[in-house]
């Protein structure tokens, strides 16, 4: 059954999931003029920004993955590489990783999430581990940069900060890149779990704009986090939880600051598909079938493969389609999370 925004505890008392407080909280915020600057400005008050060494291992292991899907090892110099980053978050530790790769990096976000703290914070983790060994660097040029960034106590704005080393930061819809104008030429196109927060139709026109910037031999690597992102912060609930919630509620708990788009792995790869790209490459996490009995799935969940519903994590590397010049132009399929509303 799905679980309810009111549960009881053992002595009868009625208490808010933890999953619909937060829920709830977020979309108040959501609807406030300058949500975003104000959720971050509320990020900076309640706590330091701060960072730890597995966190920063595990966005290693991305750029590593990313550089694979160019066939290039870890360790290998990727100068030549143009790349461009949809979704820059608040610590830029991908862009970076693959600079000190060698790489020339544009990440691209709809909000502006750094500063100079953060993106400081993002590069001396990054040195730390790269001096104690734990991390390896293919740039000799780049990793010396960084040394010199780290030992000079100048001032510097994020874009000072990352600009010496091949990054570039910018604001802007990746729908439309005429305005980005340096996002032409990309030979690999990357997100960190950002697809999972795009509703499809803008997910639809991202990939076609990709495609019309990448290169002819152009591919992208994505990961992405199929799972209901509450059940990381209310252990009652599962992967699978916002699966069960109706239309109507689902409508309640979802909000701006913290959208999630509930597509599932065959969502993503026919988006790809109509966009103009062939998904090469794959690895998926998925969840034992006994995860989701007892729960009551919602249409068009409760119709899904074991093998689509099951997955909650994937990473998919895909190439342009031999031959495609522009993305094919026909009336798209409806995805399980349009068919849900």
């Amino acid at each position: 059954m799905p679980t309810r925004a009111v549960t009881h505890d053992p002595r009868g008392r009625r208490s808010l999931n933890r999953w619909w407080l937060k829920a709830m909280a977020q979309g108040g915020l959501a609807a406030l003029p300058g949500a975003h600057r104000i959720d971050d400005q509320l990020r900076r008050r309640l706590r330091r920004p701060y960072l730890t060494e597995a966190y920063a291992l595990g966005k290693w292991r991305h750029v590593e993955q990313h550089l694979a899907a160019l066939h290039r090892r870890p360790g290998e110099d990727v100068g030549d590489t143009r790349v461009l980053e949809l979704g820059t978050g608040w610590f830029p530790l991908v862009p970076l990783g693959l600079a000190l790769h060698g790489a020339t990096v544009l990440t691209l976000d709809k909000a502006k999430h750094l500063d100079a703290q953060r993106v400081r914070l993002s590069m001396q983790v990054l040195h730390d581990l790269l001096t104690s060994g734990r991390l390896a660097a293919a740039s000799p040029q780049r990793v010396a940069v960084l040394q010199e960034l780290l030992a000079d106590n100048r001032e510097r704005s994020a874009a000072q900060l990352l600009a010496p080393l091949g990054v570039r930061a910018r604001i802007g819809d990746a729908q439309d890149l005429s305005a980005v104008p340096d996002a032409s030429g990309a030979q690999l196109l990357v997100s960190n779990n950002t697809l999972e927060h795009i509703p499809a139709e803008v997910l639809r026109g991202i990939f076609a704009a990709f495609h019309r910037v990448g290169t002819s031999d152009a591919r992208m690597s994505h990961y992405i986090d199929l799972a209901d992102h509450y059940a990381g912060f209310d252990p009652r609930i599962t992967e699978f939880h916002f699966l069960t919630l109706s239309p109507g509620r689902w409508r309640l708990a979802n909000n701006a600051l913290a959208y999630q788009n509930r597509l599932r792995i065959s969502d993503y790869r026919r988006l790809l598909r109509e966009s103009g790209w062939l998904v090469t490459g794959q690895q998926l996490t998925t969840r034992k079938a006994r995860q989701v009995e007892g729960l009551d799935l919602v249409p068009p969940y409760d119709q899904l493969t074991s093998e689509d519903l099951l997955v909650v994590k994937a990473h998919l590397v895909a190439d342009r389609r031999a031959g495609s010049v522009h993305p094919p132009v026909h009336p798209p399929e409806a995805s399980a999370a349009d068919l849900a509303e």
